[in-house]
């Protein structure tokens, strides 16, 4: 009879072999790391766009509501989306629901950003604060030469 493996003395090759590599469930629509510009950004896993942090928001209290989510759209999360580690679900203080949020910044996407991976927001300073690509800790490089720091490294956002 024709079959798969030949049947052989190997007991008959049903034992599973353990994957070395598994991969993990998906979180939802959980922001990932990729190069932005040149180092590591998150971004919004549905179309590779930046994710951005307004300096002046909160865990508790984001100042991103009304015409500046008309520009900077909040990042929230899909169903069966889950925190992971840094990467939380936060609810909004405008009481229009979650958001995504990375160490306790509440993460946004821009509307200047025709593509993926750009960073057409980073630095614009814009209803009440600054905003900046949101960037993991193992990604924080020091500012160039010459200052644009404020003084020490750069912290988890560059």
């Amino acid at each position: 009879m024709a079959g798969c493996g030949g049947g052989g003395s190997t007991g008959g090759g049903t034992t599973p072999i353990p994957n070395p590599n598994p991969t993990l469930a998906t979180q939802g629509n959980i922001p990932v790391a990729q190069t932005v510009g040149a180092s590591m950004g998150f971004v919004n896993p549905a179309n590779n766009k930046t994710l951005y942090f307004l300096d002046v928001d909160t865990a508790t209290g984001a100042t991103c509501t009304g015409a500046c989510v008309g520009v900077w759209p909040v990042l929230t999360p899909t169903a069966g989306s889950t925190a992971v580690a840094n990467m939380t679900l936060a609810t909004r203080s405008d009481a229009t629901g979650q958001q995504w949020s990375y160490e306790t910044h509440p993460l946004y996407n821009y509307t200047g950003d025709n593509g993926p991976n750009q960073a057409n927001g980073e630095g614009v300073p814009d209803f009440g604060g600054h905003w900046h690509v949101a960037r993991p800790n193992a990604a924080a490089t020091p500012p160039p030469s010459g200052g644009g720091g404020g003084g020490g490294g750069c912290t988890v956002y560059c």
